[in-house]
């Protein structure tokens, strides 16, 4: 890093700009699966309460968002 300046850095540093980046696709996945988990629970709940016709996929949709919360969990492992 170049500094010209007490307390202000030129340039950009490679490694923590991806370092940020896989932060932010980490908590953006996270989001994602929470989501997609909550709205499989309120189809779960909605498919049973109406006889069971897309419970199926109400728990697939649960299955992906967890999937989706565990891929975020272990981005942040990737290195350049």
């Amino acid at each position: 890093m170049i500094t010209h300046f007490k307390g202000f850095v030129y340039g950009v540093d490679a490694s923590a700009m991806f370092a940020q980046a896989m932060s932010l696709l980490q908590k953006g996945l996270i989001a994602v699966g929470a989501f997609l988990v909550i709205v499989g629970i309120v189809n779960l709940a909605t498919n049973i309460k109406d006889g069971g016709p897309g419970v199926r996929n109400a728990i697939l949709e649960i299955v992906g968002g967890v999937m989706v919360g565990a891929a975020g969990a272990f981005v942040t492992q990737i290195s350049i």
